[in-house]
C-alpha cells in the first residue's frame, strides 16, 4: 500500500509582552533606536536543537482598545501611518537567515542615512517569523498514513525612534467607574498630549477621608491617541463609604528603561466615590 503524507503547519504568534518560552526568543522585548546614530540590536535566539529560517518584516500598528478598554492592535490607521511609521525610513540586516540549534544572531537596525534628519517621533512593529528546517514531530499510524506537524513562531516587538523636540503626556477625558461586587472598575478614556506615544504606567489609589490609602493597583500603559484603558481594583478590605479615587500617570514601566522614554510630569486626577 502506498503511504500518505499530510503536513500540517501551524503559526505560534507571542507578543513579547507576555512572551513564553518559545524555541525561538527575542531580546529586548523593545528596541529603541539610537538618537544619534539611529541604530538599534536585537538578539534572536535558537533555544531548541533544530535549525530555523528565520524571516524579518515590518507592519506599521499600535496597540488601541474596544469600547471596554480590551487591548486591540490597530494596523489599518493610514493617517497615523503617514505622519508615525518608521517602515520606510529603515532596514533590517539580516532581512532573513538560517539560525542553528543553541545558536544566535544579531538583527541590525538602521535608520537609513537620509532618513536621520527627520525630527519627531516614530515607530513600527516588527514581525520575526521563524520556520522549522525540518519537521518537528512526525508520527507514523496505521494503513500507511502519516502525519508530518511542523511550528511556525512569529513574535512582534516594538521598533522606536525619536528625535529632536519631542514630548508626552496624559489628558483624561473621562472617567468611567462601577462597582461590580467587591470589584471597582475603572474605564478612563485616555487623550495623548504632545508629538510622541506616552509610554509608561497607570496608578489607581483608594483613599479615606483622612487621605489613608485602602486599595490601590497599577499596570503599565500606553496611550498612542486616545484610547480607553481598563483597569480593575479589590475592594475586599473596603467598607462602604465615601472616598476619594487618585487616578495617576507615569513616565516609568519596569520592562523598558528610564532613558528610552520620553519623559513627562506626573499626571493627577481625583474623583469622589461611593463604595456600597
Amino acid at each position: 500500500m502506498k503511504k500518505i503524507k499530510f503536513i500540517v503547519t501551524f503559526l505560534c504568534v507571542f507578543n513579547l509582552t507576555g512572551i513564553v518560552q518559545a524555541q525561538i526568543a527575542l531580546a529586548p522585548s523593545f528596541v529603541f533606536l539610537d538618537k544619534n546614530s539611529g541604530v538599534g540590536n536585537l538578539f534572536v535566539s535558537n533555544n531548541s536543537e533544530k535549525a530555523f529560517e528565520v524571516t524579518v518584516n515590518f507592519a506599521f500598528g499600535y496597540p488601541g482598545s474596544n469600547a471596554d478598554g480590551g487591548l486591540v492592535m490597530n494596523f489599518g490607521d493610514t493617517t497615523a501611518y503617514n505622519h508615525y511609521a518608521l517602515d520606510k525610513m529603515i532596514r533590517a540586516f539580516p532581512r532573513s537567515f538560517t539560525l542553528k540549534g543553541k545558536e544566535q544572531r544579531t538583527v541590525r537596525i538602521q535608520v537609513i542615512p537620509g532618513q536621520r534628519r527627520s525630527e519627531g517621533f516614530y515607530f513600527t512593529r516588527m514581525k520575526v517569523l521563524a520556520k522549522p528546517q525540518t519537521a518537528e514531530v512526525t508520527q507514523a499510524v496505521t494503513e500507511g498514513i502519516g502525519t508530518k506537524i511542523s511550528f511556525n513562531f512569529e513574535q512582534i516587538t516594538a521598533v522606536f525612534y525619536y528625535k529632536g523636540k519631542v514630548s508626552t503626556g496624559v489628558n483624561v477625558k473621562n472617567l468611567d467607574v462601577r462597582q461590580n461586587g467587591s470589584m471597582l472598575e475603572l474605564r478612563p478614556t485616555l487623550e495623548r498630549t504632545g508629538n510622541a506615544p506616552f509610554l509608561g504606567s497607570m496608578f489607581a489609589k483608594l483613599k479615606d477621608t483622612q487621605g489613608k490609602v485602602v486599595a490601590e493597583t497599577q499596570s503599565i500603559t500606553t496611550v498612542y491617541f486616545t484610547e480607553i484603558r481598563r483597569m480593575d481594583m479589590k475592594l475586599d478590605k473596603v467598607t462602604p463609604g465615601s472616598y476619594t479615587l487618585e487616578l495617576s500617570f507615569e513616565t516609568r514601566r519596569n520592562d523598558m528603561q528610564s532613558d528610552d522614554l520620553v519623559q513627562a510630569p506626573r499626571i493627577v486626577q481625583e474623583t469622589k466615590v461611593v463604595i456600597k
